[in-house]
Formats: structure tokens, C-alpha cells, sequence
């Protein structure tokens, strides 16, 4: 359980799924070129620590996300435009991003409890 950096793998798995049933729900056009397109890195140091976290994908799908694209500006999407949004990427992830703090509070709220406990018991180094 002390291990953060493989929640937070699990973590991003679980984003990019989630991301591929948005764009489903959604029917976004070309869903499985982009949903292929998905990758993510986990940056840490030797003790499991999280320095950074870099999701990957085709650029376009941003522009689903936004309602622009194909010759239309983010101006004429405001301007009357019928073009919709399709916000598989935005809310979602900062959703995400909010429950993986959550997340990694509990885990080091529970690495600190041990550790008090085991000096309280004369265990530590």
C-alpha cells in the first residue's frame, strides 16, 4: 500500500478508460484512432515518490473537446456557430485529478500513521 507510485499508475489506466467510454457515449468521430493514441508516463524516483505524470494523445482530439476544428475557430464557435462540444477530456480529467488527490492523501495519511505507530512500538530505524 505504500507504493504511490503504482496508484498512481492505476490511476492513469483508469482515466484513459474512462476517457474511451466518454467518447463513446459521445460519438466522437474517429474514437478508436484516438483512443489508440492514448499513453501515459509515470515519472518517480527510486522510492516510489511521483515527480510527474504525462498523458499522451492525437492533438485533434483536444479540438473535439472544444468544439473547433476543421476550419473552425474558437471566435466562430461563439458566434453562432452549431458546432457542439464534446468535453471527453476536460471535465474528466480534472474530475480525475481531484480524486487522485484524495487518493494520495489517504495513502500518506496511512504511511504516517504507521510510521508514528511503529515508533510509539520502538520499531523504527
Amino acid at each position: 500500500m505504500s507504493d504511490i507510485k503504482l496508484t498512481v499508475e492505476e490511476w492513469a489506466e483508469i482515466v484513459v478508460k474512462i476517457w474511451e467510454e466518454k467518447m463513446f457515449q459521445l460519438g466522437i468521430s474517429d474514437t478508436f484512432q484516438l483512443a489508440n493514441s492514448f499513453a501515459f508516463h509515470v515519472i518517480g524516483n527510486a522510492g516510489g515518490d511521483v515527480q510527474r505524470i504525462e498523458f499522451a494523445f492525437n492533438y485533434y482530439g483536444m479540438f473535439v473537446d472544444m468544439g473547433l476544428g476543421r476550419g473552425m475557430k474558437l471566435a466562430d464557435r461563439f458566434a453562432g456557430s452549431k458546432r457542439q462540444r464534446k468535453p471527453w477530456y476536460s471535465k474528466t480529467f480534472m474530475r480525475e485529478v481531484k480524486k487522485l488527490g484524495y487518493i494520495i492523501a489517504e495513502k500518506y495519511g496511512y504511511m504516517g500513521a504507521i510510521t508514528i505507530v511503529d515508533g510509539i512500538e520502538g520499531k523504527a530505524d
